[in-house]
């Protein structure tokens, strides 16, 4: 009964594939011609068509389930983001905090290590240019600290500091700016997730030497 609410069928294409046409068109679920006009209420397979809606509400649940489960997983973490550019620190803790982190903001690299030290971060995302203390000396500096602190160094279009320097210093990722909210997002979670499988691959080879280191007391 519920099928003969939608207003078109989203498996009808008319001649010119736009699905808003009348007349003999194209069922996508039988793969060929149909008269219903693409009006679900004279679907010739309502069965077929009813299984593939379900199918598709189905995979729309699974896909917000899966968004919600990767908030919960990100919310574990608290990352720090450094600019001092305000413009620029609200875009990046309004995007990161969509996604689920629990954000901190900084306004230059003195401040940004002064709060790493009095607080625990999973990760930071850092501007290069800045007053006070600059984006490579902040991340040289909190590496010397936290050795697998996952750190992502961005940096103004044209601005002398190559990828390089970035990652000499020790950062996990380099991002110029402008860039897209997709690509920082994507970038971003990346090196979150390869840290997290780092820890975990780090976690599982200590355990087994110390199994190991164990056995051979035994003997």
């Amino acid at each position: 009964m519920w099928i003969s609410m939608l207003k078109k069928c989203s498996f009808y294409r008319n001649s010119d594939n736009t699905g808003a046409g009348v007349g003999l068109g194209y069922c996508d679920l039988d793969a060929g011609q149909a008269i219903c006009e693409g009006d679900t209420q004279f679907c010739e397979r309502p069965d077929l068509l009813r299984n593939q809606l379900l199918k598709q509400k189905e995979k729309a649940v699974g896909s917000d389930k899966g968004k919600e489960d990767q908030k919960k997983e990100f919310s574990k973490y608290q990352v720090l983001v450094v600019d001092d550019e305000e413009p620029i620190r609200k875009l990046i803790f309004t995007l990161l905090s969509n996604q689920g982190y629990q954000c901190v903001r900084a306004d230059n690299g003195n401040e940004a290590y002064n709060k790493v030290i009095q607080n625990k971060f999973d990760a930071v995302i850092t501007d290069i240019v800045m007053p006070e203390m600059d984006g490579i000396n902040l991340t040289k500096k909190l590496l010397s600290l936290y050795p697998n602190l996952p750190i992502m160094v961005m940096t103004g279009f044209g601005q002398e500091y190559p990828t390089e320097s970035a990652l000499s210093a020790g950062a996990r990722d380099f991002i110029k700016k402008p860039f897209s909210i997709g690509e920082f997002i994507l970038r971003f979670n990346k090196m979150m997730r390869d840290h997290v499988m780092l820890c975990q691959m780090e976690t599982e080879h200590n355990e087994r030497f110390l199994h190991s280191t164990g056995n051979l007391k035994k003997v």
